[in-house]
Order: structure tokens, then sequence, then C-alpha cells
């Protein structure tokens, strides 16, 4: 019974197998139908030339050897018979060098288109897909797989399958005549062939699963070789001398990998050459029958000849099929895991259609006993949240590190979904609102904000692409609104002083780029944030990179920004907290506390503990710069 059951499994993956790289190869074929079909259909017709020479190729030799014996026995005239043979071959031999010249340029041609609209759909895709995605590790193990396809040329799964066509027709063609002289021999043959392609495919499926396994031993590799060669990293692993600590970090994932790599390949050796073993012997065993068959007098000397130079091309053409299989069950299934990539399911989209879109906030969002749990988390990152945010409200979130705040602006903004309760804006559930137009009624500074190594006034810009021409000379030209949000930041103080002012380029990573301190990326991101016109403004810990009074300077203008908005700021300091009307404390993922700071001061709870711990901080200096709106 275990063994019916272990056959029927082996039955069901085998076809599941077969279907997947039936669909990769369809999923190909309409690739290159809709972007590379003169070139693919040039590359089909080449390999049918290719795959014809070769039999046509001995054919002319079997006839032109019978000419030369039957000159030599005084029975016939050696050229009138021999130039037809040598017409056949001399253009047998012009076609197949002609493939060989055009095939790497079409090949190249097909691989290059199909590389950019792979590319564009693995970036297409990945910004698709829902923000919690990126907290799943098999969401990186098969990007990773599928950008290994990408990486190995899209093209060669074309020159691979054209490949198979040639290398088969080509057989087929010398079969034929293998079996004109005894049909024994093309069995054997075909025998023989079929072993090592069923072996060449088996290996390289066996490879790819190694690979897919190993996922998270490259991605590890790759982390590690990225922190020993950033310029981020530099500074640090020469003053604490942690250069070595990491590469032998490095070394131990590599190991790893090489590990179960140096099995894998060793059990394809001992494959190899079991079935090389068997195609000599068969070899061997076919040359002694033509030479009998001669001797009978049943094959003639030209079709000896000329088979025994084929069966030198029919081994040739077996390795090819071999080793192609094992290159094309390879491409097949890298193509395969990339579009299980793409078949990962994107971010929800409207559940129904709404006339006017998203509506203004007028009344409140509500959280009704919301939870969200990320992907793997053996716990709650919010847990029975309750809570109302009303327009024109200026709220804080405080809580200690990990308590919950960044995942609940998170959820505010439809980046994460709730895993229990609901989010209503003005009684509409979140889930019925198309989240990207509920996006562009917000803006937001992340703790990790993007340094862009472009232009300050692209930095600035992307929080409203409409504004970024392009081919605009921002030398010359840059929107207003560009200008105004960088006044409002801040920014536009040091901004002034760079090269080529807003046209400046930041960064290290392009020539003539400029680098900025933490403070100053950090006030373009908020000039970033001000440049939206929108109704909720979110500031994950904004001023983190600035000194107290460039804290209280930011504050200041964010009073002015925020004005007649939803603003809701997290902020570890708490003197900060006490700018917003309504304070929420957070602690391992439940709100515990609401009120205003003397309220909460007076009633002696988590907000007065965390507020006491931090109260030497706060002096007549900064503190007491701060005023409240």
């Amino acid at each position: 019974m275990q063994y019916v059951l272990l056959r029927t499994h082996s039955w069901k993956r085998l076809t599941a197998q077969v279907q997947s790289a039936a669909g990769a190869v369809a999923y190909l074929a309409g690739l290159i139908w809709t972007h590379a079909r003169l070139p693919g259909c040039a590359l089909l017709g080449q390999s049918i030339v290719s795959g014809v020479a070769t039999p046509l190729a001995v054919w002319a030799m079997t006839g032109l050897v019978d000419a030369l014996a039957a000159a030599a026995s005084g029975a016939s005239d050696f050229w009138p018979v021999a130039i037809p043979w040598l017409a056949l071959l001399f253009a047998v031999f012009f076609a197949r060098s002609a493939q060989y010249a055009v095939a790497a340029y079409i090949a190249l041609f097909v691989h290059e288109r199909l590389q950019a609209v792979l590319q564009r759909q693995v970036f297409e895709q990945a910004v698709a897909l829902p923000l919690a995605s990126f907290e799943r590790p098999d969401y990186y193990q098969k990007l990773e797989t599928g950008q290994r396809a990408i990486g190995r040329p899209p093209g060669g799964i074309v020159v691979a399958l054209t490949g198979q066509i040639s290398v088969l027709i080509g057989l087929v063609g010398l079969l034929l005549l293998f079996a004109q002289a005894h049909w024994l021999l093309a069995v054997a043959l075909v025998a023989t062939t079929v072993l090592r392609a069923g072996v060449g495919a088996w290996q390289s499926r066996r490879w790819i699963e190694v690979n897919y396994r190993a996922s998270s031993e490259r991605r590890e590799m790759g982390y590690w070789a990225a922190q020993l060669s950033s310029r981020a990293a530099a500074p640090e692993l020469r003053l604490f001398g942690v250069a070595p600590v990491l590469l032998a970090r490095w070394r131990r994932a590599f190991e790893r990998f090489l590990s179960v790599a140096t099995a894998a390949r060793r059990r394809a050796a001992r494959a190899n050459l079991a079935t090389s073993a068997l195609q000599e012997a068969v070899g061997w065993v076919v040359i002694l029958a033509l030479l009998l068959f001669a001797l009978q007098g049943t094959v003639s000397i030209g079709s000896l000849v000329a088979l025994l130079y084929g069966l030198s091309r029919f081994r040739s053409l077996t390795d090819s099929l071999s080793w192609s299989t094992h290159g094309l069950v390879e491409q097949v299934s890298r193509l395969a895991h990339l579009r299980e990539f793409l078949a990962l399911k994107p971010e929800p989209q409207l559940r129904h259609a709404r006339a006017n879109g998203v509506p203004s906030l007028r009344e409140e969002v509500r959280f009704q006993n919301v939870g969200f749990t990320y992907p793997g988390a053996d716990r709650p990152a919010l847990a029975n949240v309750t809570l109302t945010l009303r327009p024109q409200e200026r709220v804080a979130l405080v809580g200690e590190n990990g308590a919950g705040k960044t995942t609940l602006v998170r959820l505010l903004l439809g980046l994460y979904r709730p895993d229990a309760g609901r989010i209503t804006v003005d009684g509409t559930d979140l889930t019925d609102l198309d989240p990207a137009q509920w996006r562009r009624r917000a803006t937001a500074i992340f703790q990790d904000f993007m340094r862009y190594p472009t232009s300050v006034a692209e930095n600035i810009g992307y929080a409203d692409v409409a504004l970024l021409g392009d081919d605009a000379d921002l030398s010359t030209a840059v929107h207003p609104r560009i200008v105004t949000a960088a006044e409002r930041s801040g920014a536009a103080t040091f901004v002034a002083d760079l090269p080529a002012g807003y046209a400046t380029p930041l960064g290290k990573e392009f020539e003539a780029g400029v680098e900025l301190s933490a403070g100053q990326w950090q006030r373009l991101a908020i000039a970033r944030a001000y440049l939206r016109d929108a109704q909720i403004v979110v500031l994950d810990e904004p001023t983190a990179a600035l000194d107290p009074r460039a804290e209280v300077t930011v504050y200041r203008r964010f009073r002015a920004a925020a004005a007649g908005r939803c603003a809701v700021f997290i902020s570890h300091r708490l003197g900060s907290a006490r700018l917003a009307a309504r304070i929420i404390v957070l602690r391992a993922g439940r709100v515990v506390e609401a009120g205003d700071h003397e309220a909460l001061l007076a009633r002696g709870g988590e907000y007065a503990r965390m507020y006491r711990l931090q109260a030497s901080w706060y002096g007549d200096g900064a503190d007491g710069e701060v005023q409240a709106w």
C-alpha cells in the first residue's frame, strides 16, 4: 500500500513538473510571438536547416565514395556522377556556416528583447505586491530565483529549444540512414540517445532543486559580500576591525552552499560516467556490425565510410542533445520559478466600485479591534487596537521600541491590511477603497526614508512626479511648489549653497554627486512629505538625525505645514509629544493610555513612567522653546 502511495505521489509530482514546464514554454512562446516574432521565426528556420544539413552531408559522402569506387573499378566515369554530390555537399557546408554566423546575432537580439520585458514584469510585480510580502522569506526566495532566471539569458531558452529541434532532426535523419543498413542499429542508437537525454534532464532538475533550496545561502553570501565592499559599512569595518568576522560569515555560508552543490555534482558525475560508458560500448558494437555487413556485401563501401563518419556525428549530436536537454530543463525550471513570482497575488484592489473614488476625510478614521501579525511572527504586532483619528487633529504615538507604532501608521496609510478588525473612513471600510487613491490623500516621512541619487529637485519632487518635467532644465526651471516645500522643511538654507542649487546631483553613486549630512537628507525627506497636498500627514520619528534646536525648528514649521490636516507623528522624545492635542500610548501592540500630556502625567501610568525617565533630557533649553500648538 505504501509503495502504491509512493508511486502515486511520484506520478503526481512528475505530472505537476511537466505541466509547469509546458506552461513556462507556452509563456515564453507568447513573449516571443509578441515581442520578437521575426527573429524567433528566423531562429526556428535556421534550426531546421542545421538539422537537415547533417544527414544530407552523410548521404552526399555516401554518393561520393560509391562514385569513386565505381570509377576505380571502371564501371563508370567519376565526375559526371560526383558533381551533383559535390554540389549538395557544398550547399550543406555553406548553409551550416551561414547558420552559425547569423544564429548568434539573432539569439542576442531575442535575449535583449525578452530580458527587457521580463525585467519590467518583475519590477512591476514587486511594486504591485502588498508591503507585507516583503516580510516573508519565501518572497525573497522566489524573487532571487526569478532574478537568476533573468540573469541567465532568457533568449537562451529559445536557443536551447531551437537547438533541440536541430539536433532531433539531425538524429532522425542519421537513424534513417543507419536503419537502411540494419534496423537493430537504429534501435540500439535510439536507446542510448534516450537514456543520455533522460539522464541530462534528471541532472538538471536535481540541480535546480538544489539551487532553489540553497537560495537563503546565496542571499546570505550576497549580503555579507555587499557589506564587505559597501561605502556605508566601510568606516565601521575599519574602526572596529569587524571585517574578518563578516568574511568568516561569508565563508561559512559559501561552504554550506558548496557542500550541497558538491554532493549534487558528484551524483551527476556518476550518472554521466555510466551513460558515457554505455554509449561507447554501443558505438563499438555498431562499428563492428558495419564492418561485418560490409564483408557480407550488404553495405557498400560508400555507405560504410559515410556511416562511420555519421556515427561520430551521431555521438556528437547525442552529446549535444544531452547537454542541451540539461540546459533546457534548467532554463525552463528557472522560468517556472520566475512565473511563480509573477503569479504572487498582488495588492487587493477595489472590491466594490465607487463612482467618485475615495471621498475626502470629513468625520473620522476609526480603528475597530484591529489586529495585525507579520508573516512568520509568533505574536501580533497589534492586537485589539481601537482608536479614532479626526480631521485637523494632532495625535502623537508613543511607546517603547516594538510597541507597534510604525505598524499602526502603515495600516492607516493602507500599506498593510489588518488581520483582524477593520479600519473605516467616515464609516466606509478601508478595504472597500482603492488603496492607491487613498494613499494620494496622505503623506509621510518614514524613519528609514529614501536617499535618491538624483538631483535635489527630484528628491523632493518624487512626492508628486507630475511636477518634474521630462526635459526640464532644473538649473533654471524648478516648480514653485518644490521650492516652497524646501523652504517649509528648512532644506532651502543649504540648497542655496550647493554647486548647482536644485539641479545638484546627490550621493556618491554617480559622478559629480554631492553627499549631504544625515540631517540635510532628512530635511529633504521632510520637504518631500510637505510637497503633497494631503489630508493625513504621518511623521515616523522625523527628527532622529537632528539636534534638539533643529528639532524645535522642524516642529514649528510642521505646525504651519500641517494646519487643517490630520497629523500623526511618532517620537521617542516625549517632550515633542506635548505638541499633540492627544497622545496615544502603545505597549506590546496594544493601546494602554490616551489623553493629553497633563492628563497622562496626572494618571501616573505608562506615559508618566517614560516621561520621568526622560525628564533629565528636558530643561529650559530645547524643551522650553517648544510651544503648544
